[in-house]
């Protein structure tokens, strides 16, 4: 059996950023779902964290495309 090689850190980025997406949209097709109060604040808080780390996400992303151009 042979091993894959590691992820480069643009790769790991993308597979998070990803990751990071899925988790989001399923964080608002919860909401959207649901009507019980504290599911919601539930949802409201998962979607504001994971726009938050999504964002933090991109900017990492970029900066590494920059260093890539150096």
């Amino acid at each position: 059996m042979a091993k894959t090689p590691p992820l480069t850190e643009e790769q790991d980025l993308q597979r998070h950023l990803e990751q990071t997406s899925q988790d989001l949209a399923a964080a608002r097709a919860g909401f959207d779902q649901t009507a019980d109060r504290d599911l919601l604040e539930y949802y409201l808080y998962a979607i504001s964290a994971l726009r938050a780390k999504h964002t933090y996400l991109l900017r990492q992303m970029r900066a590494l495309e920059r260093e890539d151009v150096r």
